[in-house]
């Protein structure tokens, strides 16, 4: 004979004789990603990697030297990279650091 389950048994004390078991839950509607973007990121993707934290504390230190933000240094840096390439400069944030700026 099979041992009783105490579980079981358990569950048994809080549904009644003859109620069907609980439906199971339904999960709810997973959206697709970014969909829930506040109105000034709409439109727009992350684009990152992973540093050493020396790489993040260095670029930090420019940034506060050109009295900027990381982002309108990473895109200086990105339109640096696109005119290297021959690419329109199209990151544009705001004001960016100009040469000469410290």
């Amino acid at each position: 004979m099979a041992k009783p389950n105490p579980l079981a048994r358990g569950l048994e004390k809080f549904t009644a004789p003859g109620t069907p078991p609980p439906a199971a839950l339904s999960a709810p509607a997973v959206k697709g990603r970014g969909q829930n973007r506040p109105g000034a990121r709409k439109g727009q993707v992350l684009i990152g990697g992973f540093f050493a934290p020396e790489v993040h504390k260095q670029l930090k230190m420019i940034a506060v030297e050109g009295d900027i933000t990381l982002q309108e240094l990473l895109a200086d840096a990105l339109n640096t990279i696109f005119a290297r390439a021959g690419k329109p400069e199209i990151a544009r944030l705001g004001r960016v650091l100009q040469a000469g700026d410290n």
